[in-house]
This record gives C-alpha cells, structure tokens and sequence, in this order.
C-alpha cells in the first residue's frame, strides 16, 4: 500500500523525530511504501516578524537582549545535524507550507492510507491547524483510508474550544480507525469526539533496542555516568542531578545544544547547534541512569533498559507519562518535587524492574493494530 503520515514538522525535537523514523520503519517492514508529509505552517507573519525584531533590538540597545536578534534566520546551521538525519533516515514529501499545496499534493499521490500521528498530534497548542491532523482538506473522500495511529492530547483535559469540539467531532467520525497513546486519551475521544478508540504504544517503542543500536554505530561505550535530558532546565532539576551523582559516585553528562534558542542568553550561534541524533540515542545506550523530564526521554531508557526517574511537567502534560509507567509497573519513576529526592534515595535505590512481559504484549497489540487495519479487506 501507498501510505502516507501527517505528524507535526520535524527537525526541532529528538522525540519527534525518532516518532516518525520508527513508525516509517515499521510500516516499511511490513511491505508498505511510505511517505511522511513535510508540513510546516506555522511561519509566523511579517507583522509579527516586525515586532518580534524591533522588540529584541530595544533589548539589544539596553543590554537585555544577549543573544542574537534574528536567531530564526540561523534555524538551518542550528538543526543542521537533526536535517540530516532526518534527509537520510526519513522519507518525505517536497515541503508543503500552506493548505491549497497540501490539497494539491494529496490529489496528485494517489495514496491508499492516511495516518496520523504520532505525538501530540491532536493538542490544539501544538498543533497550529488542529483541523488538518483530523484531515479536514480530504472531506468525506471514501477513497483513501484514514487511520490514527498513537495520535495523543498529551494531557488529561480537554482544551478544545467549542467550536473546535464540533468540527474534530466530525471529522472524527470519518476516521476507519483511531488509536491514540494514553489511556486518558480514549477516555477523551468517547467523551468529546463520540468514538471508540485503542490506546497503543508511541511507535519508537515497537521497534528493537537492536535497530537503535545500529544507528548509534561505534557511539555505543556504556558506563558514562548520570544523563540529564531536561526539556525545561531549572535550578532544582540540575540540584537534583547532582545530588543523584553524588550518591552514585558517578558524573553528569547531557546531550543537547548548549544553550536554549528561547533564551538567547549568549551570542554564540553555535550554542545553539542540537547535536546529531545519533550522538543523541547514544547518551541514553552509554549512561548508568537517566534524569528526565522528557516523554521521549522515558521511552528511550525504557528501551535501553536504564533505570530512571521522570520530572513530571505538568504545564506540558502528565497523562503520556502516567499511562504507559502504569501499564509497566513504574509509576514509583515518576517526580512531581524534585526537592523532594533527598528524602527517598532508599525507595531509588530499590526501585522494581518494569514489566518486560507487559510491554511485550502491549507491542504486539499495537503492531496487531496496524496490520489489522492496514488489511485491503478491512
């Protein structure tokens, strides 16, 4: 089958990356040709431009302003390594940044499927057209199959608006199939979307520790200390790095750019620069044990059987965690304080293995998912 993915743009995050390679992989697997659309249409307005740079230069003049001005114009000598990944490890469309070129595209490639998904595919925030990831630009065309595959909300509530509500409602409906990544999600898609649903895994974790490794190459050293992953640093995530270092007797390490685009601190582009995934997957094969705040971050000690703990960012979203560590038995992974480790170090150093049976079966329904549905009978 010709099959085609909308997922959000890629190249800025690690996890969303490593979504999309391991589900390509997967469908390729199984015999599918397929496609992962290059869809970007969250370039911001010349007017916001405008503002964005002369509020920046002020800052400049003062003295508040560290970073450079116009850091967006550097985003392809920053994501260079993530791009080239991607470019060789991804197959994609030519890149599509408005609805009338994605329309086109889909009229011209007559694909069998659509899936959506994976990641926070279906959270209107992250998401700047929801209604494209429900595939409003395909109407009711009965010709093309349309699945979602581990779409997520990525948090416990609904933050759909109401008009927002009752067009993804219907849209919904057109689906063949949906599954979604958290359990609260088919909780979510019974109550405001009126279908049924199957919770399944993010697809990073339906393919081998063995095929990551293969990637990583001569990267792959183990025993290098403490990795900290951290999404949004803080004075209390590295105090509590250090302090899990200190018990261990182990060192610090990370593998991310120096210095977050967001925060413009230094005026040095390439502090900016994310280091190669591969570089990447390889701090997660290579560490003792892993402190993260990341989703993606969990997953990938889970494949590469590290123990962890999770720092729990309720701002971005709880559920994603919550779901899969309490199908796996690793809910005592999970942080809600970090101040409060000095207090349980004994209950980290004891804490149980997951259940490697469970996630076993769990990849086994997921990938029974796909197989099912992706069946020309069905």
């Amino acid at each position: 089958m010709k099959i085609a993915i909308m997922t959000q743009p890629l190249g800025t995050n690690y996890g969303g990356i490593m979504q999309a390679f391991a589900l390509q992989k997967v469908l390729k697997n199984m015999g599918h040709d397929v496609v992962t659309i290059d869809y970007n249409i969250s370039q911001p307005s010349f007017f916001y431009k405008s503002v964005r740079f002369y509020y920046r230069f002020a800052k400049k003049i003062i003295g508040k302003q560290k970073g450079p001005i116009n850091i967006e114009k550097k985003t392809p000598y920053v994501l260079q390594n993530s791009h080239n990944f991607i470019n060789k490890k991804i197959k994609q469309s030519e890149y599509i940044d408005n609805e009338r070129d994605l329309k086109h595209h889909f009229y011209n490639n007559k694909y069998d499927v659509v899936i959506v998904g994976s990641d926070q595919t279906w959270r209107p925030k992250y998401s700047v057209n929801i209604y494209n990831y429900y595939l409003d630009f395909l109407g009711d065309n009965k010709n093309i199959k349309k699945l979602a595959y581990a779409s997520s909300f990525g948090v416990d509530t609904w933050e759909y608006s109401e008009q927002e509500t009752k067009k993804c409602l219907e849209l919904a409906t057109l689906f063949d199939a949906v599954s979604v990544r958290e359990e609260t999600g088919v909780k979510l898609c019974n109550k405001y979307l009126n279908i049924e649903s199957q919770c399944v895994l993010d697809p990073t974790l339906l393919i081998d520790k063995e095929d990551y490794i293969e990637l990583i190459g001569d990267r792959y050293n183990e025993n290098k200390g403490v990795l900290t992953y951290f999404l949004d640093g803080n004075k209390a995530k590295f105090s509590m790095a250090k302090y899990l270092a200190e018990k261990f007797s182990m060192c610090i390490y990370s593998c991310q750019a120096r210095k977050d685009s967001k925060v413009l601190e230094k005026y040095s582009i390439d502090d900016y620069i994310m280091p190669e995934v591969q570089d990447w997957l390889a701090s997660f094969a290579n560490a003792n044990f892993v402190l993260t705040d990341s989703f993606h971050g969990m997953v990938f000690s889970i494949i590469f059987e590290k123990p962890f703990l999770v720092i729990v960012n309720k701002e971005r979203g709880a559920a994603r965690f919550e779901s899969l560590l309490s199908q796996l038995g690793g809910l005592d992974r999970l942080v809600y304080d970090p101040l409060s480790i000095n207090d349980n170090f004994s209950k980290i150093e004891n804490m149980k293995p997951l259940k490697k049976e469970e996630l076993f079966l769990l990849k086994s329904k997921s990938i029974d998912f796909l197989i099912k549905n992706l069946d020309s009978n069905n």
